[in-house]
């Protein structure tokens, strides 16, 4: 049992929380919204790992020359192909299935979100900075999701935003894992078309996608509609200063070759990070006593 709560990656679930977005930023916290919210969740969960399945299936060669990559679930041979391809199918009906009532817009962007998952493990990680752009997209339409399953609209603030933070995370993903090649003396990522020259530029998108975010993210709770949303406006500002410093230094991090892969798996591990989250938890809170 162990092993299929494995393959289905059951700790990247966290990273479908951003459906709660909408709900959260607009001060729409209902019972109902919070029930809508947690289908859309689940069903993201869902699709998602069912494109974890097919990443690792058609990683399997790539994965069992990683070092640690070997020791996944079909990649060590603790679940055959046949096993695999009987989770995704089961997977991708349930989450359809879910996606089904909670409304046609959110299936069809649940729709839309697996065949690009499928697309990226097929193709398009193979094709160097699209594939940043894909991961960061990705990431967005969970948020997307949250706002066409409680029906509350989104602010194109927070969509731009989305876009550029993510994309940037992703490229510290990928710039994490060239640093780490840099101090092996391997010169590419092995499944990917990233080589150890494009570390610069890769280095330079995560800080400009990351820098413009941030500005972004400044003139947004700025704006007339979010300071009439806070009772507390100095907390949007303690907020943005304690997001500010979680990038740069994860970006830091990052360059220094501290983190090994996806900086948001890193983060939940990392007590600086929990306690970055805590305080922009704790400062949102107190705008509700």
């Amino acid at each position: 049992m162990f092993n299929y709560f494995k393959a289905i990656r059951i700790h990247q679930w966290v990273k479908n929380l951003l459906v709660f977005i909408p709900m959260i930023a607009s001060h729409q916290i209902t019972i109902q919204n919070t029930y809508i919210s947690f289908l859309a969740f689940f069903a993201f969960c869902l699709i998602a790992s069912s494109g974890y399945i097919v990443n690792d299936l058609l990683d399997l060669k790539v994965d069992r020359s990683h070092p640690y990559n070997k020791f996944r679930p079909f990649a060590s041979g603790a679940l055959s192909t046949k096993n695999g391809l009987i989770i995704f199918l089961i997977l991708t009906l349930l989450g359809f299935l879910l996606s089904f009532f909670i409304s046609n817009l959110f299936l069809f962007l649940i729709l839309f979100y697996w065949l690009l998952s499928l697309f990226y493990s097929f193709k398009l990680k193979k094709i160097i900075i699209l594939d940043i752009f894909v991961l960061g997209i990705l990431y967005t339409l969970r948020i997307i999701g949250g706002s066409f399953a409680t029906e509350l609209k989104m602010s194109l603030w927070l969509l731009a935003f989305s876009i550029f933070f993510f994309v940037s995370l992703a490229s510290v993903k990928r710039l994490s894992e060239l640093v780490n090649l840099k101090y092996k003396s391997i010169s590419k990522i092995e499944g990917r078309g990233y080589y150890l020259k494009d570390l610069q530029i890769v280095k330079l998108i995560a800080i400009i996608f990351g820098f413009f975010s941030l500005i972004i993210i400044s003139f947004y709770i700025n704006s007339q509609e979010i300071i009439d949303l806070y009772s507390k406006p100095l907390s949007l500002l303690g907020m943005f200063l304690t997001l500010s410093f979680w990038f740069i230094r994860i970006i830091f991090l990052s360059i220094k070759g501290k983190i090994d892969g996806d900086p948001i798996i890193y983060a939940l591990k990392d007590i600086t990070s929990i306690f970055c989250l805590t305080a922009i938890l704790l400062l949102f809170m107190i705008n509700f006593i």
